[in-house]
C-alpha cells in the first residue's frame, strides 16, 4: 500500500504494514473479547436478577384473596393507596421501606386486591405473576398492574428487590380523570363506600 503525500509517494510506515500483516487487527480483536469477556462475568458475579412469570392462576388466585401458606405479604405504597401486592416465601423479605408487610389472614387482602385492581396505574389491567430467583426456583406471587422493571435477590441474605415505575411521583398515571368517582364494596370484612376527587 503506498501513501500519495505531496512530495510524492512515501512507503507504509510500521503501523500500516503491521494492520496489513493482521497483527494489530488480531490482538485489538483479541482484546476486545477479554474484555466483553471481564464486562459479563462482573455483572454475573453482582446482583442476582430474578425472573417473572405471568399466569391467569396466580391473578385469579389473588383475586379471590387465595392466602399463599408458608408466605410473608406485602403492598407497594400506602395501605389506602396501594400499586402491587407480593407474596414471598418465609426467608425472602424485600429490602425497600415503601413495600409495607401485612397480614394476609385479615381483611387487609381484600382490601389492598380490591385497591390494586379498581385503580390500576397507567390504564392497564392488573396481573398474577410467579415471581423466581437467579436459578429459576419459584420465591413468591406478583400481582399489580405495574410494570416490573427488575428483580434482584440476594441469594445469601434472601433479600429481595422489586423495581416497577414509579406513579406515585406523578398523578395522572392512575387510571382515571378528572371528576369524582364513587365505589361501593361488600366483602368479608363488610361493606363500605369510597370517593375519589381528581383535578
Amino acid at each position: 500500500m503506498n501513501i500519495i503525500y505531496r512530495g510524492g509517494v512515501k512507503p507504509p510506515g510500521r503501523f500500516f504494514s503491521r494492520l496489513k500483516n493482521g497483527a494489530i487487527g488480531t490482538r485489538v480483536a483479541l482484546t476486545l473479547t477479554c474484555l466483553a469477556a471481564m464486562l459479563y462475568f462482573l455483572g454475573c458475579a453482582g446482583a442476582n436478577h430474578g425472573s417473572v412469570k405471568h399466569s391467569r392462576d396466580v391473578t385469579q388466585a389473588f383475586e379471590t384473596y387465595h392466602v399463599y401458606g408458608g408466605h410473608r405479604y406485602y403492598y407497594l405504597n400506602q395501605e389506602n393507596n396501594p400499586y402491587a401486592v407480593v407474596a414471598l416465601q418465609n426467608g425472602y423479605t424485600i429490602s425497600d421501606n415503601r413495600w409495607v408487610e401485612f397480614d394476609p389472614q385479615t381483611d387487609k387482602l381484600e382490601k389492598v386486591v380490591e385497591l390494586v385492581k379498581g385503580f390500576p396505574a397507567n390504564y392497564a389491567n392488573a396481573y398474577g405473576s410467579f415471581l423466581k430467583d437467579s436459578a429459576g426456583n419459584q420465591m413468591g406471587y406478583w400481582y399489580s398492574s405495574l410494570a416490573l422493571r427488575s428483580l434482584k435477590v440476594d441469594n445469601e441474605t434472601k433479600k429481595v428487590s422489586i423495581y416497577t415505575d414509579s406513579p406515585w411521583l406523578r398523578d395522572d398515571d392512575r387510571g382515571f380523570g378528572s371528576g369524582v368517582g364513587i365505589g361501593v364494596g361488600v366483602g368479608s370484612g363488610g361493606s363500605g363506600i369510597g370517593i375519589r376527587i381528581g383535578r
